[in-house]
């Protein structure tokens, strides 16, 4: 027999569980575990009353041009994200005019102490 299920196991169990989609032997230790528990059953009712409610909301079909409004929306973020991500490199970016010389002159200082010795 395996361990009883906490009480997080159990809520995260719920949408299986409400949809009988568990097996018999996890459901069995879910309604085990609602029987014994008061906050977790109290969790459940919320839950599957919510469900219920859900259920018998009239489904009603989005516009077609939705959808295609949702995704030119999503692009247009992409797009302003990633400039405003390049923006944020360029400003703090050393530019290679400075960063060549500098490694240049730790080089040839590197060798000069190292050729002192």
């Amino acid at each position: 027999m395996s361990a009883q299920l906490s009480h997080r196991e159990t809520r995260a169990l719920f949408i299986a569980f409400a949809d009988e989609d568990l097996p018999a032997d996890k459901a069995r230790e879910v309604r085990s575990h609602l029987d014994g528990c008061g906050e977790c059953q109290r969790g459940w009712q919320h839950y599957s009353t919510t469900v219920q409610r859900l259920k018998g909301v009239e489904r009603h079909k989005a516009p077609p041009a939705l959808a295609s409004q949702v995704m030119a929306r999503v692009k247009r973020q992409r797009r302003s994200s990633l400039r405003r991500l390049t923006q944020m490199h360029a400003h703090y970016r050393l530019p290679v005019e400075i960063i060549i010389p500098v490694l240049l002159a730790a080089a040839v200082a590197a060798y000069l102490l190292m050729s002192a010795s």
